[in-house]
């Protein structure tokens, strides 16, 4: 399983998952209630994401304190030529707020259930999976950049959604699995000493370094200035996250490329300051067989929006960097956007912009990323 370790980076190898028949869900197969959202371009982005994450953390305990808060998702999806996005409400009261929130933080998008076609991309027989997860490369304490941190200054999804862009008949879908965290989430275990308090203060006494005669380095100014950072996490509300990739294609290295090359994008928040970011981790095994078994959970689990613990949490402006609706900072092409506002004709200039050829996009990435695929 490990094999990639000794190479220059994680493996992807696209898979046929063995499905009998075209795997599909349809929308009231599928758990809780889809949501597609066409976005207006004239929004604040993640600054307006940031606001609709915010009044959706909604906490619930049971008797005994324990977080029982439903889990919910953020979904981009390359299928049938276009970039569209959704969300995903585990409950019909839910999918009301968000459809509520949604028009009011970002003006003029469409929000809509979705009801007839599909809840995931249909996948064939005959097509190619690879998918990945990502991790934390340290402690959930220290953050991600965000567009409140130093260093940000362009909005990572454009490159995520260029290097999403495909053959027309192929899918791709990042998922972004998100729950509530209680406010309590830095005060750390109890018998361990390990708050967000108690890790700043490490930081300020300096590191051990040396294995024959260990001694203690003084305290850095990045170290000072990472306690600091680290400091002003408590009292912020955060959210649990999952955060899955899949690239479906008839074309093996099709698939894997696109894989490889959207989860290695995910790299971008990578924070300076911290040394934290997000490593991406392919679903993979040596044999074929086990491998194909492993896909087929991994699509399974993405199908039916599971939740499943990575020890990742992320404030509301580290989350709202990986889940958001773009504004027209990002120039991909071959994203669904409304294009009317309310009550508005349709804009002489819509038809232009509307239906950009796939093969332009697939062009511009390769222009801009050299034609190699990844990071």
């Amino acid at each position: 399983m490990f094999s990639w370790l000794f190479n220059d980076g994680p493996e992807y190898d696209a898979t046929q998952v063995e499905f009998e028949e075209p795997f599909v869900q349809h929308p009231e197969s599928a758990p809780g209630i889809l949501l597609r959202i066409r976005p207006f371009k004239e929004n604040q982005g993640i600054v307006d994401g940031a606001g609709l994450l915010q009044s959706v953390h909604d906490v619930t305990t049971n008797f005994r304190e324990k977080n029982t808060s439903d889990h919910h998702t953020f979904e981009v999806w390359f299928d049938e030529g276009k970039i569209k996005f959704y969300m995903h409400a585990a409950t019909e009261a839910a999918a009301d707020k968000f459809r509520r929130r949604v028009g009011n933080n970002y003006a003029n998008s469409e929000v809509f259930p979705v009801e007839d076609g599909y809840a995931f991309p249909v996948i064939e027989p005959d097509e190619y999976v690879a998918g990945a997860w990502l991790e934390m490369e340290k402690l959930p304490y220290y953050p991600i950049r965000h567009h409140n941190s130093e260093g940000w200054e362009t909005d990572p999804y454009g490159e995520i959604t260029s290097e999403m862009l495909s053959l027309d008949e192929s899918k791709v879908v990042t998922q972004v699995v998100f729950r509530p965290a209680k406010q309590s989430w830095t005060d750390g275990d109890q018998f361990k000493h390990n708050s967000v308090d108690d890790l700043a203060h490490a930081l300020r006494q300096g590191t051990s370094v040396g294995w024959l005669n260990p001694r203690t380095r003084p305290a850095s100014e990045k170290d000072k200035q990472a306690a600091k950072t680290i400091e002003q996490q408590r009292g912020e509300q955060a959210f649990h996250v999952n955060i899955r990739i899949v690239a479906i294609s008839a074309d093996k290295d099709e698939a894997q490329a696109r894989a490889h090359g959207v989860a290695g994008m995910f790299r971008k928040y990578y924070n300076a300051i911290t040394e934290q970011g997000l490593d991406d981790m392919p679903v993979y095994h040596r044999k074929e067989g086990k491998r194909a078994s492993q896909l087929r959970q991994h699509v399974t689990r993405m199908a039916d929006r599971e939740w499943t613990d990575r020890r990742m949490i992320m404030t509301v402006d580290e989350l709202a960097g990986v889940a958001h609706i773009p504004n027209n900072e990002i120039e991909t092409p071959n994203i669904d956007w409304r294009y009317t506002q309310r009550g508005d004709r349709v804009p002489a200039d819509a038809v232009q912009y509307e239906r950009p050829t796939t093969s332009d996009g697939l062009q511009k990435r390769q222009a801009g990323q050299g034609g190699q695929d990844g990071v």
